[in-house]
This record gives structure tokens, C-alpha cells and sequence, in this order.
């Protein structure tokens, strides 16, 4: 039986948020299909219920919601007409348009209203159903509710400013979130993170209850990131050591934002050479298929011929830097 959902991207790069939710989706066995794509609107069609774990996981969509109506009708009057009954259960609800106004709120929760049984509740505020009408190419009636709530706000518990220990060019949650979904980890499987920083790729992993190693070659730094995931309540093996202390631990991918070039961060290795290095190592230790997900802002000092470029996004930070978030599969 096949079933859709509806994802609400966040603005930040709707590009990015709809390859996340199809690669996270592809990893964990729904067989998903693109059935409308409007930027920030997007519909996918499953093999099987989310399971709300899942749906936890996105770091770039907004919300989540399953589908109950998707057809080019336009007139709501005459939807409403043919759809049965909305059944759901005993909760309180809100009836919600997401898109550019087409009718007035009042006029949609009257009419869509009519198809709620009598016995649930209206709720303004906090319901815990939301009923949401989409009319763009396609009209979309959904439901929302509590079980399908993505990381899109929660993960910013995590951000650098709410960290005790933190740097001010660390990644921003929600990217280190999407950066780790695309690399085909499941829970329990494994994921590391080479130059680990403060632990921002360390939290959003374990977070998601992704196995998680850290290294980075300045002990303080080391301290950082144990102190961080504490903080969380989160636990991840955090190692002092060179990129080559990879070589030691078995792991499905690599997810790391590496230093920007300043020589304190790279003990005088300028960073081209330890690209390169690193990706020379990379080569020796992961399998076909395998990934790594990687944040930088000069894309060819990972050019390696045993690696092919899958994605590559662009996330502006300020006027003078422009990161690049490249997805890198062993061939």
C-alpha cells in the first residue's frame, strides 16, 4: 500500500531539505517517489508509514503531514463534496492553509470543517491535530499531528550560542543534521568526524542515536566536544589524534566540517596538503557505496579519482564565504 506526505522545507535552501528528506527516506527502506515539487512544498509518495523517528530526524523541513486528499480540483466547495469523513480519533484540531490565500481562513476552517465529526474539538492554539490545505498546482488536504514533528526548531537547542563550549565559525545544527542524513547512516551504524571541532556533527549523530567518533588534533578542542555532548546528556568516543588515527576505528561515514586554513587548527599542514592526505586515507579504509559528507569552501581540494561528487549545495554564511556541502560516494 502506498502512502504521501506532505513536507513543508524550510527557506534556508529548499534545495538541499528535499534531497535530505529523499536520501533519509531512500536509507531507511521507503522507496520514496517524488509526486510534486514546488520548492518548498514537496509531496512524496512511500512504501509504508513513517515511523516518527524518522520524521525526527529532518533537519531541514519545517513539518511533516500524510495526505488525505491530492487532486488538480481547485474548488474546495466541490472537494469537500466527494471526500469522506476526516477521522481523527478523539483529538482536538485546527484547520490550517499553507499556501498563498486563496479563499479566506475563515471561509476554508468553515467548509473543510464540515468533514470533522461533531465530537472533536476545536483548539486554536496547541491542537493536537492540525488539518492543513494546500492549493497550489495541485490541492492537498493533510494531517498533521504530534507524532510526525521534525527537528526543524528542537535542533536549535543545540546551537553554538546555547553550547558551553563553542566556536564561533561552528556549523549551524540544522546543516549538520541534513550533512549526516545524507550520509546513509541507520541508528546504530557508525559515522566519523575527523576534525571534530566542538562536537557539533558528534551531537546531532548521537542525537539521532547514530553512532559517533570524534577526532581532532588539539586537546582542547577534544575537551570541547566531551564537555558539549555532555551538556546534552550524550555520549560519543572523542579521541586527541591526527587524521590518521581513522586508520584504528571502523566506520560507515565520514561527516566533517575541516578547518578553514588557519595553521593553529592544522599544526602548520597547510590545508590543501591535508585534503588530500585525508582523502588518500579515506580511499584506503571505506568500501564501494560508502559515503563522505563534507563542508568546504574550495570544492576542488577533495577532487580524488576513487570518489564521485553525488550533491553539491551552496550555504552562504557572509558576503566574503560561501561554504560548499559536497556528498562524495566511493566508486
Amino acid at each position: 500500500m502506498k502512502h504521501q506526505y506532505l513536507f513543508e522545507l524550510g527557506g534556508e535552501n529548499t534545495e538541499l531539505g528535499k534531497i535530505e528528506a529523499m536520501e533519509l527516506l531512500s536509507t531507511e527502506h521507503y522507496e520514496p517517489t517524488i509526486t510534486l515539487d514546488e520548492k518548498a512544498i514537496i509531496a512524496i509518495k512511500v512504501s509504508k508509514v513513517i515511523k516518527s523517528k524518522v520524521v525526527r530526524r529532518l533537519g531541514m523541513t519545517k513539518r511533516v503531514s500524510k495526505i488525505f486528499y491530492k487532486d488538480k480540483e481547485r474548488n474546495l466547495e466541490n472537494i469537500v463534496n466527494e471526500i469522506p469523513q476526516i477521522d481523527i480519533g478523539q483529538n482536538t484540531f485546527a484547520i490550517r492553509q499553507i499556501s498563498k490565500k486563496t479563499m479566506s481562513e475563515k471561509d476554508v476552517a468553515t467548509t473543510l470543517g464540515r468533514k470533522i465529526p461533531n465530537h472533536n474539538k476545536t483548539r486554536l492554539e496547541r491542537p493536537e491535530v492540525k488539518i492543513l490545505y494546500y492549493a497550489g498546482t495541485e490541492t492537498i488536504i493533510s494531517i498533521w499531528d504530534q507524532t510526525l514533528e521534525t527537528y526543524y526548531k528542537r535542533c536549535l537547542k543545540h546551537h553554538i550560542k546555547n553550547r558551553p563550549f563553542f566556536s564561533p565559525i561552528g556549523i549551524h545544527p540544522r546543516i549538520a543534521r541534513s550533512m549526516i542524513n545524507l550520509a546513509n547512516c541507520s541508528e546504530g551504524e557508525t559515522m566519523i568526524d575527523p576534525f571534530c571541532g566542538t562536537g557539533g556533527m558528534l551531537i546531532e549523530a548521537r542525537d539521532m542515536k547514530i553512532n559517533a567518533i570524534g577526532i581532532d588534533i588539539i586537546r582542547k578542542m577534544v575537551n570541547y566536544s566531551i564537555g558539549n555532548l555532555d551538556h546534552y546528556g550524550l555520549k560519543a568516543k572523542v579521541v586527541e589524534g591526527d587524521i590518521e588515527s581513522s586508520k584504528e576505528y571502523q566506520f560507515k561515514a565520514v561527516v566533517t566540517d575541516p578547518p578553514y586554513g588557519l595553521s593553529t587548527t592544522t599544526k602548520g599542514e597547510g590545508v590543501s596538503e591535508l585534503m588530500k592526505r585525508s582523502m588518500n586515507l579515506f580511499n584506503k579504509t571505506m568500501k564501494k557505496g560508502e559515503r563522505i559528507v563534507m563542508a568546504l569552501s574550495n570544492p576542488e581540494l577533495v577532487k580524488n579519482p576513487n570518489y564521485d561528487e553525488i550533491y553539491r549545495f551552496q550555504w552562504y554564511i557572509h558576503k566574503s564565504l560561501t561554504r560548499n556541502i559536497l556528498v562524495l560516494e566511493k566508486n
